[in-house]
């Protein structure tokens, strides 16, 4: 019988640190070593007078290493403004928002018809105003706020779906219903959100930036298991206030279009992250 090479052995991977405390224990270790080593965190508890290992966690930066440097944090969180220029959607993209949310509506999908269903993720804060919109699996690769700020606050966040499929995401950011749309610009960017671990989250980035990268990999690798049994997870990221909500993307990787919708009082009223599922819903938005 051919034996694989186990995952973990001694020899090669070294213990940096033990934390003990009662019935609980964390072991902090590095395998590897040139330019890739892997960090690992072993938490324990004890049973029936034996240490077990309940979770174990990888890591590719070491512990207290922040997910981006103070200084370019903080130029990511000026670059946002209340008065960013809304550009206008182009004239060959159709979108139809209210479609892609009329939970219930029948739709067609793999040649068969199935039925929206919208469900409520529950409430997201964003205490700067700031927003981020990525593949939480990038860490800080990449990362920039939407040009566009809101006013800070806690705002209702929602899921359309059919046949277990993600159609899209929105964050309902007042009451008031979308009269216009136009394009969720990342800061210096475009409104598309590169994917590729099959996921798309929105975050208050000055949370988010106050994160060390070892807690950032934790959440995603904690929150990607959750979103095999649900629709999305809202959750935290310091353990304050919810203000992080992630959703599987649709099909899965690819690039998908984020937009304002904006109130007839010209207020910023969603957004929306639409997962090109339904094409009727969303003509030539991958153009």
């Amino acid at each position: 019988m051919l034996r694989g090479r186990a995952a973990h052995d001694p020899a090669l991977e070294t213990i940096t640190e033990v934390e003990v405390e009662t019935d609980r224990a964390t072991v902090r270790s590095v395998s590897g070593d040139g330019s890739m080593p892997t960090y690992y965190e072993y938490r324990l508890v004890r049973d029936d007078g034996r240490w077990r290992i309940c979770q174990l966690l990888q890591f590719l930066d070491p512990p207290g290493v922040p997910l981006v440097d103070p200084a370019e944090a903080e130029a990511m969180l000026s670059s946002a403004s209340l008065d960013a220029a809304l550009a206008e959607l182009p004239a060959h993209v159709g979108l139809d928002v209210a479609s892609l949310f009329a939970h219930g509506r029948q739709v067609a999908l793999f040649g068969e018809t199935v039925w929206l269903e919208v469900v409520h993720l529950g409430e997201v804060t964003c205490g700067s105003g700031v927003l981020t919109v990525r593949d939480f699996g990038y860490r800080a690769f990449d990362l920039a706020p939407l040009a566009r700020r809101l006013p800070a606050g806690t705002y209702p966040v929602e899921v359309s779906t059919a046949a277990g499929t993600n159609v899209a995401l929105r964050l309902l950011i007042s009451a008031a219903p979308a009269v216009t749309w136009h394009p969720a610009k990342v800061a210096g960017e475009s409104n598309i959100i590169g994917v590729d671990a099959g996921n798309v989250a929105i975050l208050d980035l000055a949370t988010l930036v106050r994160c060390d990268a070892q807690r950032v990999e934790e959440l995603f690798q904690v929150h990607s298991l959750r979103l095999l049994d649900a629709a999305g997870a809202v959750f935290s990221l310091t353990g304050d206030v919810d203000d992080a909500v992630m959703v599987t993307s649709g099909y899965g990787d690819g690039a998908y279009p984020c937009y304002w919708g904006v109130a007839d009082d010209g207020t910023i009223a969603s957004l929306v992250v639409d997962f090109l599922v339904l094409d009727e819903d969303t003509a030539h938005a991958r153009d």
